[in-house]
């Protein structure tokens, strides 16, 4: 850890409002420079259960054996460098360790690399970053993304990281020329900055914002490079801040197709979670089939214990076919619930998954009242976000279902009982990618 800054008075003072700022129990902390917190940040633990430990070595063989690399790029929060600026005695609520926080993480991608996911380890590089030239930190005083010049320097992590792995693939990755540009866009004052400034009537200042674009040299007459690299993320990944607040900014995706030199593609959807993008944009046929070798995924914060939703993913990687399929019904009749009781010859055994079809779009999917033949429950929900920039699958949705359990029945609802049809499948889990 670098050591901390002397603390000054807050630019910005607490006003009555900002100890509870959204009504939730987040609460606003004031640092020097202009920094304001928010308690959320302040996560002390990243720990990683066995069962995420196990979903993630089992993510890691079913991207493999589609031929790409999961690249998971968690971003430490701003908590790891709060000390510099903020007195904490001043906030014993928090109780927040940066040491203990430390060495959490640190523990935290140790374990994760293991499982055979790549993890970026970006805590030391936050840590020991400067202010640059441009006046930028990795973080924004009072907003909790990356800046511009943040997401430069993780992107030429990401670029050093994806060079090794070709390296160690004996892949030979053609990288196209290009030209780098970054100007002035405007400015904004964060969302920290507007909660602050709507909870206690007080002017703040803006901050300002860059634009990056990357010209390749292209020997290509229709522009029909197919990407190598796919970013998946959360507002990390779009990279949010908008621009102006109307558009979605692709800073983060510029910079790293200008680090790496190879064609990028960035399909991140702000606020949907650490891997809910990836997992929607999996359940595309489409999509898995042309699985870009290099699927990078930032996010706010550790790994999720998300075991649901790692489990998505790898049903839709291992996907349904003839030669695995257990048994299939349809439902020709739109209806608000499509009921499924399969009737199988024999029950099933070892890993199988579901993949649920829907002729119609839906942003929300439920699986109710469903049991395994043992009598006990099998019930989910799968969110799709309804951002107008999101092309990831509305209408097919994959779930893995217990081991060594056959699905009795289950019903399948959409939101607002809107009438649907389609058809629901169950498949063995092949051995490869297990």
């Amino acid at each position: 850890m670098t050591a901390a800054q002397p603390v000054s008075e807050p630019l910005y003072a607490p006003c009555a409002k900002s100890g509870d700022i959204d009504g939730k129990g987040t609460a606003e902390l004031f640092g020097s420079e202009g920094w304001i917190f928010e308690s959320h940040e302040f996560k002390s633990q990243e720990v990683l259960t066995s069962k995420t430990l196990a979903a993630l070595t089992s993510l890691a063989e079913a991207f493999e054996a589609r031929g790409a690399k999961l690249i998971l790029v968690p971003v430490p929060t701003r908590a790891i460098r709060a000390a510099e600026t903020v007195d904490l005695t001043r906030y014993p609520q928090v109780r927040f360790s940066a040491q203990a926080y430390t060495a959490s993480w640190n523990s935290m991608v140790a374990q994760a690399r293991a499982t055979g996911i790549t993890v970026i380890d970006l805590l030391p590089t936050i840590v020991s970053f400067k202010i640059n030239t441009r006046g930028e930190g990795f973080f924004y005083p009072r907003d909790h993304h990356w800046t511009l010049s943040g997401m430069e320097i993780a992107a030429e992590q990401i670029a050093a990281e994806i060079d090794r792995l070709a390296k160690a693939q004996n892949l030979s990755l053609e990288q196209q020329e290009g030209s780098l540009k970054v100007s002035r866009s405007g400015e904004f004052v964060g969302s920290i900055g507007e909660h602050y400034a709507a909870a206690c009537g007080t002017k703040i200042k803006s901050m300002p914002l860059y634009d990056a674009t990357y010209t390749v040299e292209s020997l290509s007459l229709l522009d029909d490079v197919e990407p190598l690299i796919g970013i998946f993320g959360d507002s990390f990944g779009l990279s949010f801040p908008y621009n102006a607040y109307n558009r979605p900014n692709k800073n983060f995706s510029v910079m790293l197709e200008a680090k790496t030199g190879l064609p990028t593609v960035n399909n991140s959807v702000s606020g949907n979670g650490k891997t809910a993008t990836l997992a929607g944009y999996l359940a595309d046929p489409k999509l898995v089939a042309k699985l870009p070798p290099y699927v990078v995924v930032p996010f706010m914060g550790g790994l999720s214990n998300n075991v649901f939703d790692y489990g998505q993913m790898r049903a839709a990687l291992l996907g349904c076919s003839a030669a695995t399929r257990l048994i299939k019904t349809e439902f020709a009749a739109p209806n608000p619930k499509m009921t499924f009781t399969p009737q199988l010859a024999a029950p099933s055994t070892g890993e199988s998954l579901i993949h649920i079809h829907t002729d119609a779009p839906a942003n929300y999917l439920e699986v109710r009242q469903g049991t395994y033949t043992d009598g006990s429950p099998l019930s989910f929900e799968i969110y799709r976000t309804s951002a107008p920039y999101y092309t990831g699958s509305r209408t097919d949705f994959y779930s893995m279902l217990a081991d060594d359990k056959t699905v009795r029945s289950l019903t399948v609802q959409l939101d607002k009982l809107a009438p649907v049809s389609g058809y629901v499948e169950i498949c063995q889990a092949p051995e490869a990618g297990r």
